[in-house]
């Protein structure tokens, strides 16, 4: 039977060579295991190995825990990423393509792309590079004002997606955006590669977003294998 649709991966690769925010944990495998060396007998009938990451490595989700509230694993104050209702990462999704950009993202900026659609989807994309490159950290990157989020908000958007490290800018102590997106009750992901998809045109059905965070109930973040379904 002929697939209806196409599966656009937007997900950065991960690996010992992926970047990560200055001072987090990168990518890291152990080999406890090697089916290799079972013929010299010292190893076993299967490969088997370990990682360590931090989970905001690639393409990641954020829990509220992650920017406030204790956070004792199992008896966290804010909800963490396992805890988060699965809805507001599936489903169509719109991508605004702004590529080049490397500040924040305005309302009014993007208001044009938006109001064109009768029905906005619940779920926004922002693609800022032209070209993903998930092995270089690189400030200055693009991310969403407050007044965007709001709007967006406003209009019933229950996710925001970019394609840069973080939803806030490189320095900020203050967060303002991680807060805003919290207040509105909306999730977001982070790193998404966009490299192979344009702007979302109104006269096209949306692709659809299936972008789920594993169920980890002691982090505050978790990696996503993001894909859009273009029908």
């Amino acid at each position: 039977m002929k697939q209806g649709f196409r599966i656009i991966d937007i997900s950065q690769p991960v690996s010992s060579a992926t970047a990560c925010f200055p001072g987090d944990v990168p990518f890291s495998r152990q080999v406890t295991l090697n089916y290799a060396n079972s013929a010299a007998g010292g190893g076993g009938v299967i490969n088997l190995s370990a990682l360590t990451m931090s989970p905001h490595v690639g393409t990641h989700a954020d829990a509220p825990v992650h920017i406030q509230g204790s956070f004792d694993a199992e008896n966290s104050s804010e909800a963490t990423i396992g805890q988060l209702p699965l809805s507001p990462f599936v489903g169509p999704a719109l991508v605004v393509d702004l590529s080049p950009w490397s500040e924040a993202i305005q309302w009014a900026q993007v208001e044009p792309y938006l109001v064109a659609w009768p029905e906005l989807p619940s779920r926004v994309l922002f693609k800022t590079q032209a070209q993903n490159q998930a092995n270089q950290f690189q400030p200055p990157y693009a991310w969403p004002a407050v007044d965007l989020i709001q709007a967006l908000a406003q209009r019933g958007v229950v996710l925001v997606g970019i394609d840069t490290p973080s939803v806030d800018f490189v320095d900020s102590k203050t967060l303002d955006s991680h807060h805003a997106l919290l207040q509105a009750s909306m999730v977001w992901l982070e790193n998404l590669d966009l490299t192979d998809v344009t702007t979302t045109s109104p006269a096209h059905t949306p692709p659809f977003l299936v972008a789920l965070p594993l169920k980890l109930m002691e982090l505050e973040a978790s990696p996503v294998r993001a894909i859009l379904l273009q029908y």
